[in-house]
C-alpha cells in the first residue's frame, strides 16, 4: 500500500499505538517546549475532530436508512480517531506537568 492508501491511512487513525510525525522523537525529550508543542498540536486535532462529530446526529435526523448507516459508520471511525487523540492529549498534558519546574 502506497502514501494515500484510504485503508492505510483509516488504519492509522484507529490505532491506538499511532503517533503524528516527529512526535515519537519529542516522547523522551526533556524540554518542555517540546511537550507544549504536542499538547497544542492534539488540542487543536481535537477541536478539528469535533467538529467534524457536531453535524453528524442532525444529519441523520429523517434521512433514508443508507444514510443513516453510512453516517453512523463515519461516527464511529471519527469517534474512535477522537478517544485516540484524547489518550495522547492526556498523555502530553502528563509530559507538560512532569517538566514544569
Amino acid at each position: 500500500m502506497g502514501a494515500g492508501d484510504p485503508l492505510e491511512v483509516a488504519g492509522d487513525l484507529v490505532d491506538p499505538d499511532h503517533r503524528l510525525p516527529g512526535e515519537e522523537e519529542s516522547v523522551a525529550s526533556p524540554l518542555l517546549e517540546d511537550a507544549i508543542h504536542w499538547q497544542r498540536v492534539y488540542e487543536e486535532l481535537l477541536a478539528f475532530k469535533r467538529t467534524l462529530l457536531r453535524p453528524a446526529e442532525v444529519q441523520k435526523e429523517g434521512a433514508p436508512e443508507a444514510v443513516v448507516h453510512e453516517v453512523s459508520n463515519a461516527q464511529v471511525v471519527l469517534e474512535s480517531e477522537l478517544g485516540r487523540l484524547e489518550r495522547r492529549h492526556q498523555f502530553w498534558q502528563g509530559r507538560v506537568q512532569e517538566l514544569q519546574p
